[in-house]
Order: C-alpha cells, then structure tokens, then sequence
C-alpha cells in the first residue's frame, strides 16, 4: 500500500459501511466509496489540478450560516462525505492538499462550505469548488452536482509514493509518510474491517486525517463521526483533548508527531 491511490482502489475488497455520520439515516458505503473518490479526482482535473498542483479543502458542515469570519469552532467539523472525497480525489491526480487556508488562497483549487465561500481571500487563478448550498453565485462550482456526472474510474495519473500529499505549516507529508503512521495504528490497535473508528477531532491537521481517516480505510473499518451528544464508542476515538484519556484513545498531537518522526527518518 504504497499510494494513497492504492488505498482507495484497495477498498473494494471490503463491504459494510466507510462512514457514519450523526444524523444521516443511511451510512455511506465501502461499495460507493471508490467510485465516488475516483469521480472527485476526475472533476479536479477538469479545473487544471495537476501532479504537482495544490488543493485546499475546507471540512465543514453542509448546512451553516453564513458570516465572514475564519475563526468558527465548526471548521474541521463535517456532516458529509465531501470533504473526504475531495481529499483524496485531489491525492489521486498527484496534488497536494492543504487542510488549513492560508490565505490569499492561491492554490489551484478551494473546496469549502458553500455559506463560508465569503470568508476566504482567494488569487484569480485559484477555482473555487463549493458543497451544500448549492451555492448562489453561479461562478462557484457545485461539487456534488458535477461530481455526481464523472465518470467513476481511476484517474489516469501517475502517483508514486515519495510524492507529496499533504502539506501542513510544519511541512510536507508524502503518500507513504500518511500510510506508514495509518497502518501502524491499525495494527497497535488490532484493528479489523468490524471496527469503527471515532474521530472526535476537528479535520485541520494531519494527525487528524490519518488516524481518523486512513487508518479506518487501510483495513476497511468504519470511520464514525462523532456526535454532539458526546457519544464515542469505538474500538479507537481520535481526539484533539489532552486529558481523561482512555486505553482506546489516540490523541492527534501525538498522530502528527509521529508523523513528523517518519518525515524526517
């Protein structure tokens, strides 16, 4: 599992749900994940992402007032899948995703709330890609509308495993950096495809998206949202708390440690 396009071509092989969502009747599937990511990836390229180009994606509620400040406590905290597959969609056409705006935004791409499309400073060449609303200017692109209306099949790109996939303030993590840390928490957590996995942590950094992501992907467990009534039952809880922690509790500081230890070697 060199890629994080291997990751993604590799879920296939596994059924039941990918992820749960407070609120949302129906899991998504590991049946739809694939196609969906592979769609996502497909409509990057239609807005000249490329190997080498930069993506920012926001994670965030669908649904949200709108307002012009960057400071929310909701930011990172999301009620759909878009978020992930706009993540990894960009990865699989050899891009470099940014979690955290740094503004002006002059990556090839921004993928946000379609109510926070207002909050950031974006460069004239950076398209903008929003989910929810749908959003009213008709300027910004809908992601789910032109999602859903890409062909679901692997992007052409070529990904290696020392490319760049995802770039923080304190650096850029390459695709085997992210899987190394993701599968080494699966297996010192004796994870399975009958787990679930509990990210209680906003999506800002790195140690977030790999224990609360990937490592629920790499063995076909279940990534479970945490909900506002404080429930986290799973066989792992990812969280950003310092204290009260428990023996199935993984703090994302020390995710992004690790990773930061796996860069460097």
């Amino acid at each position: 599992m060199a890629t994080l396009k291997t990751l993604v071509a590799d879920s296939r092989e596994f059924g039941g749900p990918v992820i749960q969502i407070p609120g949302r009747k129906t899991p998504y599937t590991y049946s739809d994940f694939a196609p969906n990511v592979w769609k996502s990836g497909n409509l990057f390229g239609h807005y000249g992402v490329h190997p080498g180009a930069e993506v920012t994606v926001v994670a965030g509620p669908k649904e949200q007032d709108g307002g012009t400040s960057g400071a929310d406590d909701s930011v990172g905290r999301f009620d759909s899948a878009d978020p992930i597959f706009a993540i990894l969609g960009a990865t699989l056409v050899g891009a470099t995703v940014r979690l955290q705006p740094v503004e002006p935004v002059d990556s090839r791409a921004l993928v946000c709330p379609a109510a926070w499309v207002d909050r950031y400073e974006t460069a004239p060449s950076c398209s903008i890609i929003a989910y929810g609303g749908p959003p009213e200017d008709a300027a910004i692109s809908h992601f789910e509308t032109e999602m859903w209306s890409e062909n679901p099949t692997e992007p052409p790109e070529s990904v290696a495993a020392d490319d760049p996939a995802l770039r923080s303030p304190d650096g850029t993590y390459s695709h085997d950096n992210l899987l190394d840390v993701a599968t080494a928490i699966a297996g010192e957590y004796d994870l399975g495809s009958n787990d679930r996995v509990v990210l209680d942590a906003p999506l800002t950094e790195p140690g977030a998206l790999v224990a609360g992501v990937l490592t629920p992907l790499s063995v076909g467990a279940t990534l479970s949202i945490a909900g506002d009534d404080g429930t986290r039952a799973g066989d792992l809880v990812v969280t950003s708390e310092t204290e009260n922690q428990q023996e199935n509790t993984m703090q994302v500081r020390t995710v992004t440690e690790r990773l930061r230890d796996t860069r460097r070697a």
